[in-house]
């Protein structure tokens, strides 16, 4: 396998963006991933397998197909139950597991592996630095296997939702597609396609193997075919329909604001008078009264800042990482284990904030936090955002009687837990 050198610096993104005629065309940029960077995302396989396994995340965004045919929910849980180990060859491991030929279609690699979202981020980040993020941020969706054809059959993906795909290998994988008035004609725009073979002699063939990039625009109908085993991480660079983006900023709402309350509501007399299931509606909904007395069109724009504030926080990612509270059983509360210690942030994310009265919003790796005002916190932020390595006991001060040290370890033990920073 040769080596770009320049790979993924901005020459590179401005040569990838005419080769694909500005995102409208399919194209592969070959050698651009080297043996170590592979290794390196291999890792991350293993990373996000044991993080799933370990949460038994495998019931949604989860799909595995033996012989072409999907698994069900116990057969994921067994799977879980043998995941991979540290460094561990991963033809190996799951020459291990399957015994026939399969398949494994995974969402959300982002949240449950670092590694992929750390250094992924630094290779795109000349590219989103010249185009702009997607207004849905980046996200990831990994396929394992040797399943031969894709076992979506030919499809078509969401509208706008553009896909980069890094190929690992070992295996080659060959991308069949189809312009949508072609596919129509043959067809007449038959989605999960899986009668393949007589539509090949009119499809645009990309073959390419470990270390190439294969990009595709949205609009294409395609599948892909990979009968030795490989692995390929697909970054979809999502630019959503308005409908789909007012979904977005609406399901924002409810996850932060509305309580997961499943007491039943009785009948009601006079049914349109009544007012009683309003009260009850308000009641459900967690916003503070300043919120409350906002009008339409300056409501939505406070959660509409939210939602882009939690996905810049998060590098750009949609997916939330897991909290060291899940991932660890980590006690916020127990703050007295940052006491004496060393911490970091990650280049590439920024806590971000926002000042609400006498309240603070902090955004950290996307998750949301609200605390009362106190300009020291301000101060944390700042310092913690050089990425720098502080001592969290000259970061402190223990005689600042209005922000006593208790309460910048608790902060510090919140940002921890969201894993904005890093005990090093």
């Amino acid at each position: 396998m040769k080596t770009n050198s320049s790979a993924f610096d901005t020459k590179w993104w401005d040569e990838f963006l005419v080769k694909n005629k500005n995102f409208t065309e399919p194209c592969i940029m070959e050698d651009c991933l080297d043996k170590s960077f592979i290794d390196l995302l291999n890792n991350g396989i293993v990373e996000m397998l044991q993080e799933r396994y370990g949460v038994q995340h495998v019931d949604r965004g989860f799909r595995v197909y033996v012989d072409g045919i999907e698994q069900n929910s116990e057969f994921c849980k067994n799977l879980s139950l043998n995941p991979p180990k540290e460094n561990e060859n991963l033809t190996k491991y799951f020459q291990k597991i399957f015994d026939k030929k399969f398949g494994m279609i995974i969402n959300s690699g982002e949240k449950y592996s670092n590694i992929f979202a750390d250094n992924l981020l630094r290779k795109l980040k000349p590219l989103v630095d010249k185009i702009g993020l997607p207004t849905s941020g980046l996200e990831l969706t990994i396929f394992i296997g040797d399943y031969g054809w894709t076992p979506l059959g030919i499809h078509q993906d969401h509208k706008g939702e553009n896909v980069l795909h890094f190929h690992l290998g070992p295996g080659e994988k060959t991308m069949y597609t189809w312009d949508e008035g072609k596919y129509h004609e043959l067809t007449k725009t038959k989605h999960n396609n899986k009668d393949v073979e007589p539509l090949l002699e009119y499809a645009n063939e990309f073959p390419f193997g470990a270390g190439d990039l294969f990009y595709m625009p949205w609009n294409k109908f395609h599948i892909g075919f990979s009968d030795q085993f490989s692995i390929g991480i697909t970054l979809w660079f999502n630019n959503p329909t308005k409908s789909g983006f007012t979904n977005n900023i609406i399901k924002s709402f409810i996850n932060q604001y509305v309580e997961e309350n499943q007491n039943i509501l009785t009948p009601q007399i006079n049914y349109i008078k009544n007012d009683n299931s309003f009260n009850e509606l308000i009641d459900n909904i967690k916003i503070n009264d300043s919120l409350k007395e906002k009008n339409v069109t300056d409501f939505f724009k406070h959660i509409y800042e939210e939602y882009k504030y939690s996905i810049l926080s998060n590098g750009g990612w949609q997916s939330v990482p897991l909290n060291r509270e899940i991932r660890d059983k980590y006690i916020v509360d127990d703050y007295e284990f940052i006491d004496n210690k060393k911490i970091k942030s990650k280049e590439g994310y920024e806590i971000l904030y926002k000042t609400d009265n006498d309240f603070l919003d902090i955004f950290v790796r996307g998750s949301k936090v609200e605390m009362s005002y106190f300009p020291e916190i301000i101060n944390l932020i700042n310092k913690i955002n050089s990425h720098e390595t502080l001592s969290v006991n000259d970061l402190l001060d223990k005689n600042n009687e209005d922000f006593p040290k208790e309460a910048g370890l608790y902060f510090l033990s919140l940002l921890y837990n969201k894993r904005g920073i890093e005990i090093v």
